[in-house]
């Protein structure tokens, strides 16, 4: 009877590299690029960091796939929008304006005055607490998870923003004219047009320091600055659409055209610096 002969079999260690040599990366690489980023600031590349960089390396013609370049665009519920628009949707079923409508009809049975300063800071804090938990549940099904708030870095204040100090000064002009305008009895100021430019020109100054402050979150590692840049994004944009459709419909239809002509082209200035957050 023929012995069978053992075979010797290697012995594996496998181990996880948490080093990188500079001859693991590969310099035309884009993943290998943020990689080796990441490793020089110690950190760890974001989500959204990553699914750029795959994505850049499937247009250089490398294979790639995976869940995080199956992920959709996280989007925010339509109600959000009513928390910044100058016209809310005003529907009875929706959570922001729904709220507030039952609110005033509830001040009003009482016999209180539904805008007293007193009325409008309660209902504001319960608001704001109950859109807070529907934000909260939309951003865990969305796989978020932004309960560890205490853990998130404070950013900079707005005025560490180089962008931001530019915006708050056209901010500051738009509304001084607008005070010497409604001085000065001019009927554009009661448009629809001028209404959207005094609103929006406030709410894109918010919206970009919070913006600034979404990128100086994922420049810094922390992932809490992903979920919102997306919406963000979105609003400013639909800010900029906005003012610009505004300005430009006063400039070609009413007179003070030096000023007005002066805040475009300053807006539009701003407007290219912006979209690149």
């Amino acid at each position: 009877m023929t012995k069978k002969k053992k075979i010797k079999k290697d012995n594996f260690e496998f181990k996880i590299v948490d080093k990188f040599d500079d001859d693991d990366f590969f310099d035309d690489c884009p993943v290998c690029q943020a990689m080796k980023f990441a490793q020089e600031k110690e950190r760890q590349p974001t989500r959204s960091k990553l699914k750029d960089v795959l994505l850049k390396a499937k247009e250089k013609g490398a294979i790639v796939g995976g869940s995080l370049l199956e992920e959709k665009e996280s989007q925010m519920p339509k109600w959000m929008e009513c928390t910044w628009r100058r016209v809310p949707c005003g529907k009875d079923d929706c959570p922001i304006c729904g709220r507030i409508k039952r609110d005033r009809q509830r001040h009003i049975e009482k016999g209180e005055d539904p805008d007293d300063l007193k009325s409008v800071s309660e209902d504001v804090g319960r608001n704001f607490k109950e859109a807070l938990e529907m934000i909260k549940k939309d951003a865990e099904s969305r796989g978020f998870d932004i309960t560890n708030i205490e853990n998130i870095k404070e950013p900079p204040e707005p005025k560490k923003f180089p962008l931001y100090g530019e915006i708050e000064k056209w901010n500051k002009s738009v509304m001084a004219f607008g005070d010497m305008t409604q001085v000065s009895g001019e009927f554009w100021i009661h448009t629809e047009a001028a209404a959207d430019l005094f609103w929006y020109a406030n709410t894109l100054m918010a919206k970009t320091y919070r913006q600034l402050c979404n990128r100086w979150h994922i420049n810094n590692g922390d992932d809490y600055g992903e979920f919102d840049r997306q919406y963000t994004s979105y609003i400013l944009k639909e800010c900029l659409e906005i003012l610009k459709k505004s300005l430009k419909g006063l400039v070609n239809s009413y007179p003070q055209k030096q000023e007005l002509n002066s805040l475009y082209s300053n807006f539009l200035k701003l407007e290219r610096k912006i979209i690149k957050i």
